[in-house]
C-alpha cells in the first residue's frame, strides 16, 4: 500500500514537473512571438521614419548669409550722385571678381575677397562718350552700352580659368568688343537697352531713344572672310504714345511696360516684328521687367509693390496666343525697382524702394526669403551664375553680398497637390514631367496624376480580378468534389509564384497587341466567360438529386467546360460582326470621332488583365480558406429547410465568410498598389487624369522606379520621389486601417451564428 502511494506521488510530481516545463514553454513562446511582432512593427516604423527623414528636407525653407559688403563706387561713406552708379552689375560663377560698367565709359572689374579694383579697361569705339543705359543677358556674358548721342556698344565678356595643375589658380578677364552701333541717326539718348541672342548667330537689340520709341536692330551674324552686314533697323511706338518705363529682349520677344500699367509684346521669329498684344497689367506703371531663365516667362513689377509673371499660350485650342498672367506672388508693399533672375533655375529677386529684397521662386510661387529693408532702395540685385549668392546693388554706390542656401525652391504644396499654369499650357493642371532637355525645363512635380493612377491601376485590376476569385472561391469550397478541390486550389496558388515581371513582359509585348488586333471579341469575353461559368453552376444545380448522387464527383465539369467554350466561341465569332456593324468596321477610330477617345495599345484594360491575374491567386486563397472555415452545421441547417446548394452558398456561406472575403480583397488591393513591374510594362506609363479604360496611366510605384536612376542624389526630384512612397505608404495603411474597421464590424454582426 505504501508503495502504491510513492508512486502515485512521483508521478503527480513528474506530472507537477512537466506541466511547470509546459507553462515554461508556452510563456517563452508567447514573449518570443510577441518581441517578433514588436520587431515587426518596430521596423515598419523604423522604414517609414526613413523614408520620411529623406523627404523632410523638402520642407525647409532657404536660407541666406550676408558675407561681404563693398564699397565699389566711392571711398566708403562717401555719398554717390545717382548719375555716377554703376549702370550694369555683374558676377563670374566662382564669384572671384565682381566687374561693372560706369557712366564714364569704363569696365571695372574688382577682387572680391577685398574689394580692390583689378582692372580698369575703357569701352573700345566710344572715345569717351558718356553712357546713359547698359543691359546685360541673363548669363551676364553679353553687355549693350548706350551712349547719350544715340549709339550702342556690344560687348563680350569671359572668364577664362588658369589651372596649376588641377586646382584652380586664378581667373583670366577678357573683354571683346563685338561693333558700336548707331540706332539713332538724330542722336537721342538711349535711355535704355536690351540684348539678346549676342553668341552666335542674329543678334537683336533693343534701344529706347523717346518716351513711346522703340529702336529694334537686327544684326545678322557675320560670314568668315565678309564684311558684316548692315544691321536691320525698326521703330516700334505704343498705342496712343503711352509712356515707356521699361523694356526686355528675350526668346519669347520684346516686350514694354508703361507708365499706365500696360505690358506690350512684338513678336521676333526672323521677320518684321509684329505687335502681339498690349495687355494690362494693373493700374501702376511698371517699374521693373525681366526675363526668367529659358526667356518665355515674363516677371513683371509694378509701383505698388505687385509681382507677376506671365507668358503667352492658348486658352483654348481654337484661340491664338496671348500674353495671361500665369502667377500671382506675395506683394511687397513697396515700389519694385529692380529684377534679377536665376541662370540656373526659376528663381528670382526683388529689390524694393525701401530696401527690401525677396526671393521667390516662378513655378511654384514660393515666397523663398525676405529681408526688410533699411531705406535704400536695392535699385540693382542679382542671383549669382551657380544659384549660390545674391548681389544686392545699393542707392550710395555699396554693394552687398549673399550666401545663398536654396536646396530645393521648386518645392511647395500647391507645385505638389494643386494645379499649377505651366508655360506651353492652356491653363492650370496637374503635371508630372520632373526632366527635360535642358537647365531652363519648368519641373512639373504634381503627385496627383501618380495617386490618381495609383488607385485606377487598382481598381481596373480588382474589377477583373474580384469577381472571378471570390466566385472561384466560392465554387470550389462549397460545390467541388474534395479530390477536385486538392488539385484545383494548388494550382491556383502556384500562379501566385509567377514573377510580375514576366507578367508584365507577356502582357506588354504579346497580350496588348492580341487585343488591339480584337477589341470587341476580347471585351465579349470578359463578359460572356462568368455568365457561361456561372450558367453551368446553376445548371448543375437544377440536375435531379438522384442523378447526380449516381454521378461520380467531378462530372460536372463536363457540362460547365464545354458551355465555357460555347461562351468563348461566341465571343471571338460574333465580335467582329458587332464591331463591322456597330463600329463600321472600327472600333478605335468610333472611339475617336464619337466619344473623343483613345485608344492606346497599352491601357488600362492591359492592366487590369494582366494585374488581375498576378491579384487573382491571393484573393482566391484567403476567400476559399474562410468559405472552408464556415461551420457545417449552418450549411447542413440550411440543406435540411429546404435550401438548394446555390441559396445556401449565397445566402448562408457568404454573408458569414464575409470578414475574411473582405480582408482578402484588401490583401488584394494592397497587392496591386504596390505593383510595379506589371505596369510599367503593361501601360504607355504616361501620367494622365483620365478615367478611360483605353489609355495609360503612370502610378506611384511604378513612377518611383522610372524616376529614381534619373534623380541625383538630395536633390528636388529625389526627395519628391520618398515623398510619394510616403504617400505610397499612408494610403496602404489608410486601406488597411479602415478594412481592418469593417472586418470587425462585420465580424460582430455574424458573430452569434
Amino acid at each position: 500500500m505504501a508503495s502504491n502511494s510513492i508512486g502515485v506521488r512521483e508521478r503527480m510530481e513528474a506530472a507537477s514537473r512537466r506541466i511547470a516545463w509546459v507553462k515554461l514553454v508556452d510563456r517563452s513562446a508567447t514573449w518570443v512571438i510577441t518581441l517578433g511582432g514588436v520587431f515587426i512593427i518596430v521596423s515598419v516604423l523604423f522604414i517609414f521614419v526613413f523614408i520620411f527623414a529623406e523627404a523632410l528636407p523638402l520642407f525647409r525653407g532657404a536660407s541666406a548669409e550676408k558675407v561681404q559688403t563693398l564699397a565699389l563706387a566711392s571711398a566708403p561713406g562717401a555719398a554717390v550722385a545717382s548719375q555716377e552708379l554703376p549702370l550694369v552689375l555683374s558676377i563670374d560663377e566662382r564669384q572671384m571678381y565682381l566687374y561693372e560698367v560706369t557712366p564714364a565709359d569704363r569696365l571695372v572689374v574688382f577682387r572680391l575677397t577685398d574689394g580692390s579694383r583689378q582692372r580698369e579697361i575703357e569701352i573700345p569705339g566710344l572715345a569717351g562718350t558718356r553712357l546713359v543705359s547698359a543691359g546685360r543677358t541673363l548669363a551676364g556674358d553679353a553687355i549693350a552700352a548706350g551712349t547719350a548721342d544715340g549709339r550702342v556698344a556690344l560687348l563680350r565678356i569671359r572668364f577664362r580659368p588658369v589651372f596649376d595643375g588641377q586646382v584652380l589658380k586664378d581667373l583670366v578677364f577678357e573683354l571683346r568688343s563685338n561693333d558700336v552701333l548707331t540706332v539713332d541717326p538724330a542722336g537721342r539718348p538711349v535711355r535704355q537697352v536690351s540684348v539678346e541672342g549676342a553668341a552666335e548667330g542674329d543678334r537683336l537689340l533693343a534701344a529706347q531713344v523717346a518716351d513711346a520709341e522703340i529702336v529694334l536692330a537686327r544684326l545678322p551674324e557675320a560670314t568668315e572672310g565678309q564684311p558684316p552686314p548692315a544691321p536691320v533697323l525698326t521703330t516700334l511706338r505704343t498705342q496712343g504714345g503711352e509712356v515707356l518705363t521699361r523694356l526686355r529682349l528675350g526668346q519669347g520677344g520684346l516686350v514694354a511696360g508703361t507708365r499706365n500699367g500696360r505690358l506690350y509684346h512684338w513678336q521676333l521669329d526672323g521677320g518684321a516684328p509684329r505687335l502681339t498684344d498690349a495687355a494690362s497689367a494693373g493700374d501702376a506703371p511698371i517699374t521693373a521687367l525681366a526675363w526668367a531663365v529659358g526667356g518665355n516667362t515674363l516677371l513683371v513689377g509694378d509701383e505698388k509693390g505687385a509681382v507677376s509673371a506671365w507668358f503667352r499660350a492658348r486658352p483654348s485650342a481654337e484661340a491664338d496666343l496671348a500674353l495671361v498672367k500665369a502667377h500671382a506672388f506675395e506683394p511687397q508693399h513697396t515700389a519694385i525697382v529692380s529684377i534679377g533672375a536665376s541662370s540656373r533655375e526659376r528663381s528670382f529677386l526683388t529689390g524694393g524702394a525701401d530696401g527690401s529684397i525677396v526671393l521667390r521662386h516662378v513655378t511654384s510661387e514660393r515666397t523663398l526669403l525676405s529681408f526688410r529693408g533699411d531705406g535704400r532702395a536695392a535699385e540693382m540685385v542679382l542671383v549669382t551664375p551657380r544659384a549660390d549668392g545674391m548681389l544686392v546693388r545699393r542707392t550710395d554706390g555699396s554693394v552687398e553680398r549673399y550666401a545663398l542656401h536654396n536646396p530645393h525652391p521648386e518645392f511647395s504644396w500647391r507645385a505638389l497637390l494643386g494645379k499649377v499654369w505651366y508655360e506651353g499650357y492652356p491653363g492650370p493642371a496637374y503635371v508630372w514631367q520632373s526632366t527635360g532637355a535642358t537647365e531652363a525645363f519648368e519641373s512639373k512635380l504634381s503627385l496627383v496624376p501618380l495617386v490618381f493612377g495609383t488607385i485606377k491601376a487598382t481598381l481596373y485590376a480588382l474589377l477583373f480580378a474580384m469577381p472571378l476569385a471570390v466566385m472561384g472561391a466560392l465554387y470550389t469550397s462549397q460545390f467541388v468534389h474534395p479530390s477536385i478541390k486538392a488539385k484545383v486550389k494548388p494550382t491556383v496558388e502556384i500562379m501566385a509564384a509567377l514573377p510580375s515581371v514576366v507578367i508584365g513582359f507577356i502582357a506588354g509585348l504579346w497580350l496588348a497587341s492580341r487585343v488591339e488586333a480584337a477589341l470587341v471579341p476580347v471585351l465579349l469575353l470578359v463578359l460572356l466567360l462568368p455568365v457561361a461559368g456561372t450558367a453551368g453552376v446553376l445548371a448543375w444545380d437544377r440536375l435531379p438529386y438522384g442523378l447526380r448522387r449516381r454521378l461520380r464527383p467531378g462530372t460536372e465539369l463536363a457540362l460547365i467546360l464545354p458551355l465555357l467554350l460555347v461562351g468563348g466561341w461566341a465571343a471571338l465569332a460574333v465580335g467582329p460582326w458587332i464591331e463591322a456593324v456597330a463600329f463600321h468596321g472600327d472600333v478605335r477610330g468610333w472611339l475617336s470621332s464619337t466619344l473623343g477617345l483613345v485608344y492606346d495599345q497599352r491601357n488600362s484594360v492591359i492592366v487590369g488583365l494582366a494585374m488581375g491575374f498576378a491579384v487573382i491567386p491571393i484573393i482566391f486563397t484567403i476567400s476559399e480558406d474562410a468559405f472552408s472555415s464556415v461551420p457545417q452545421h449552418l450549411t447542413a441547417a440550411s440543406l435540411a429547410l429546404g435550401a438548394s446548394r446555390w441559396q445556401t452558398a449565397v445566402r448562408v456561406v457568404l454573408p458569414t465568410a464575409s470578414p475574411g472575403v473582405f480582408s482578402a480583397i484588401m490583401v488584394g488591393f494592397g497587392r496591386a498598389v504596390g505593383e510595379t513591374m506589371i505596369v510599367l510594362m503593361a501601360t504607355g506609363n504616361t501620367p494622365l487624369l483620365d478615367w478611360s479604360p483605353f489609355n495609360g496611366m503612370r502610378t506611384l510605384s511604378a513612377n518611383i522606379a522610372v524616376e529614381v536612376p534619373e534623380a541625383p542624389y538630395g536633390g528636388t526630384l529625389y526627395r519628391v520621389l520618398f515623398l510619394s512612397a510616403c504617400v505610397l505608404f499612408v494610403m496602404t495603411f489608410l486601406v488597411n486601417t479602415v478594412a481592418e474597421l469593417v472586418r470587425q464590424r462585420l465580424r460582430e454582426k455574424y458573430r452569434a451564428i
